[in-house]
């Protein structure tokens, strides 16, 4: 989701580590937090936080290393922009997937709710995450249609009507029964999930954030899907 009229979402095309990656940024819920001059959301600094770290990763570097790493950087921004790290809801974030390509497999790790698919020689599809935030945004999302129902028409106003319960869920954040993300808690490297995949028929590799979900109410509302690859050729 994008927050105004600035984008939080970043991607990672690093073609001599063939290191891929799509990240979501997470802004604070806070309304004193202090943009950059660029005038960047929170979430938009910490997405292109996880971008540079992935760009620069080298060849030996594992890549749930790489998240540990960006995840340390932002807790060290958000100390510089004196943010309280005591309260979850004020800090910046990210979710994130990505992918590094070797010759005979596919590593992988991922954060919150991007997603990792992949896609084989008969069109099969492999998904090789699952979005964290799954169960605690069915509450979000059932408020914020309730707000609609009840006539609220902006952004703005929706937000405000869910603010208390997105409050709740970054509490759940990195925790046992919540999700993870990278959000300068140093417990974010117990909850990255990673893996490896070989490349035997293995055709293309799918990275989503989560503005290219279809809410499940409405996919069966869908007669056809058309999936295009971030990593064409693999």
């Amino acid at each position: 989701m994008n927050a105004g009229i600035w984008l939080m979402n970043a991607y990672v095309i690093n073609q001599e580590q063939r290191v891929f990656a799509v990240i979501d940024g997470v802004s604070s819920l806070s309304t004193g937090v202090q943009e950059s001059e660029a005038a960047r959301t929170s979430g938009a600094r910490a997405a292109e936080l996880v971008k540079r770290k992935l760009e620069a990763v080298d060849g030996k570097e594992l890549l749930t290393a790489c998240l540990v790493e960006a995840n340390d950087a932002l807790r060290e921004e958000m100390l510089l922009a004196e943010v309280d790290l005591q309260k979850k809801e004020y800090l910046w974030g990210a979710a994130a997937a990505v992918v590094r390509v070797q010759d005979e497999h596919i590593d992988y790790a991922q954060t919150g709710d991007c997603m990792i698919f992949a896609v084989y020689a008969d069109d099969a599809v492999r998904p090789l995450t699952y979005p964290q935030v799954h169960h605690l945004e069915r509450i979000a999302f059932a408020k914020w249609e309730e707000g609609i129902s009840q006539g609220l028409s902006t952004r703005e106003a929706l937000i405000a009507s869910c603010r208390s319960i997105l409050a709740e869920n970054r509490y759940q954040a990195n925790i046992q029964g919540g999700y993870g993300v990278i959000n300068g808690d140093s417990a974010c490297s117990q909850y990255i999930e990673y893996g490896k995949i070989n490349r035997t028929d293995l055709k293309a590799m799918v990275l989503l954030t989560d503005g290219l979900f279809m809410p499940r109410a409405y996919i069966i509302q869908m007669s056809l899907w058309h999936w295009k690859t971030v990593i064409p050729n693999v």
